[in-house]
């Protein structure tokens, strides 16, 4: 069994689109799946099959996925063998857990329905769901195509987060319909390990903070734990340590409101809560590569 990640995946193949955390393909039969077989991806895929069949085995569990359904693999099993048949036609989208990450609104319900999709990783979709599925599926292969200015990364990311909301929703829906004791068992099987339980308020306030608490210290207090335990079970759930975390969301408000607002960059410095307008730049230098007023004029030369 060969561990596969997300940057693997990204250098060695080609997708009709991919930009780091985000990969695209139209048609899964350009692939050569026996690299994938007895592989354990530590990414998200979501494969849709418009016609035939596919099978897959995972963990030596075999999934059957008809014309109509959505599978939803999550990270941590053993993709044993895949087989399609002869008309299969597969679209298949394959995200790193930063994609996610990255909308802190996402990851607060995301990784709340975890569970369950492990446990029920096929999605029989209706007419109209598979309408609407396919119209954002549609969306966002046109926009795909060629690049369009300093905000097309931001547009594609922005409709995956809207169709990650939509499948949060079917999810919603098909769990309603269990039978009252398949969802008393469900909730009886869903019982969060202590580190998930932090990693998921740690994610919460970090949303809340809109940028302007950046120490680990300072999130560990809010959780009544130490510094040291919250960085292990950060580190436990997402792979990566909490003050980067912590950075990330910070210049992504950052970027947001020089791109987006009208505030100066005095305004913005103080509105964060930086203690001086140097150490402001300073931050923004190190993390974008740049001032802050050069990025907003680069951005809005290029937009």
């Amino acid at each position: 069994m060969r561990h596969l990640d997300f940057d693997e995946l990204w250098k060695n193949h080609l997708f009709d689109y991919k930009d780091g955390d985000l990969l695209v393909i139209d048609d899964i039969t350009r692939l050569n799946l026996s690299d994938y077989e007895d592989t354990a991806p530590d990414f998200v895929i979501a494969l849709f099959c418009a016609e035939g069949r596919m099978m897959l085995t995972i963990e030596d569990r075999e999934y059957h996925i008809g014309e109509g359904c959505l599978f939803v693999y999550l990270p941590g099993q053993t993709m044993n063998s895949i087989m399609l048949s002869q008309n299969a036609k597969i679209k298949v989208i394959a995200f790193a857990r930063r994609a996610i990450d990255r909308s802190l609104y996402l990851n607060k319900y995301v990784w709340q329905q975890a569970e369950y999709i492990r446990k029920n990783p096929i999605f029989q979709l209706d007419e109209r769901e598979r309408l609407i599925t396919g119209h954002y599926y549609s969306l966002m292969m046109l926009k795909t195509q060629g690049s369009e200015g300093s905000f097309h990364h931001d547009v594609v990311r922005m409709l995956f987060q809207t169709l990650m909301m939509e499948f949060m929703m079917l999810v919603e829906r098909k769990r309603e319909t269990l039978p009252e004791t398949d969802s008393v068992q469900d909730s009886k099987d869903a019982i969060v390990r202590q580190s998930t339980l932090i990693y998921r308020r740690f994610m919460s306030l970090l949303a809340e903070s809109a940028g302007r608490v950046r120490s680990v210290s300072a999130f560990a207090n809010m959780l009544n734990v130490t510094p040291k335990y919250l960085s292990k079970c950060v580190k436990e759930e997402s792979g990566r340590a909490p003050l980067d975390l912590i950075h990330e969301n910070t210049i992504t408000t950052i970027r947001q409101q020089l791109r987006y607002s009208n505030k100066t960059v005095k305004e913005i410095c103080t509105e964060l809560d930086f203690p001086t307008l140097s150490f402001f730049g300073k931050f923004v230098r190190e993390h974008l590569g740049m001032s802050p007023t050069e990025y907003r004029q680069r951005n809005l030369k290029d937009g």
